[in-house]
C-alpha cells in the first residue's frame, strides 16, 4: 500500500481553510445606492455607496471599510466591545475633530429658503435659482459638516418626511466618505 504523499495532505487542509474562512456568511440588499448588509448572526449594517465605503470579508463576516485602507481595523470591527472600538477611533483625533462632535449648527430648515432665519446657497445660488431638490445640502450645511466637523444639526422645519429622510441619507452618505479620512492620516 502506497503512503499519500505529504503534499496531498497539505492540499487538504489549505482547502478546508479556505472553506470555513472564506465562505460568505452575509447578504446585501438595497434601493438605489442605499445598501444594506445582513451577517448571519451577526450585525446589519447600512451604507450608502456614493460615499466610497466599501465592505471587507473578514472570517465570512462584512465590516464596513470606513477609512477605505482595505483592511479591518478595530473601531471598525463590531465583534469588539463599544469602548475598545470608542477607543481605537478617538485616539488619532485632534482637539478641534472632538470639539465638532460637541457642537451644534446654526438651525436649519430643509430645504432652506433665501430670505427666512438661516437663509444658505446651493452651488452659490438661491435654492430657488439652483434647480436643488428638496434634500441636496446646502453650501452651508457641506462646509459645517466638512470643515468645522459638525455632526450634530438642529432641524427646524422640514418640507415633508420624505425629504427628510432623504436629507438625513444625504448627511450620513457625505460623512461616512470624509469622517474618518482623518484616522488614515489623509486631510480634506
Amino acid at each position: 500500500m502506497k503512503k499519500p504523499k505529504l503534499s496531498f495532505y497539505l492540499l487538504v487542509v489549505f482547502a478546508v481553510t479556505l472553506t470555513t474562512v472564506s465562505c460568505k456568511n452575509w447578504s446585501e440588499s438595497g434601493t438605489g445606492s442605499l445598501r444594506i448588509v445582513t451577517n448571519k448572526g451577526g450585525r446589519t449594517l447600512g451604507y450608502d455607496t456614493t460615499s466610497g465605503v466599501n465592505i471587507l470579508t473578514v472570517k465570512g463576516l462584512a465590516f464596513k471599510d470606513l477609512n477605505k485602507n482595505g483592511k479591518l481595523d478595530r473601531y471598525e470591527d463590531w465583534c469588539l466591545s463599544a469602548e475598545e472600538r470608542a477607543k481605537d477611533l478617538a485616539s488619532p483625533m485632534t482637539v478641534d475633530q472632538i470639539a465638532g462632535l460637541m457642537l451644534y449648527s446654526a438651525h436649519q430648515a430643509i430645504p432652506s429658503g433665501s430670505t427666512r432665519f438661516g437663509a444658505s446657497s446651493y452651488n452659490g445660488k438661491s435654492f430657488k435659482e439652483s434647480g436643488a431638490k428638496p434634500y441636496d445640502l446646502s453650501d452651508q450645511q457641506i462646509k459645517f459638516l466638512t470643515n468645522d466637523n459638525l455632526r450634530h444639526i438642529l432641524v427646524t422645519t422640514v418640507e415633508s418626511p420624505e425629504v427628510a429622510a432623504l436629507w438625513n441619507n444625504k448627511v450620513q452618505a457625505l460623512c461616512e466618505g470624509i469622517w474618518l479620512t482623518y484616522y488614515s492620516g489623509k486631510t480634506l
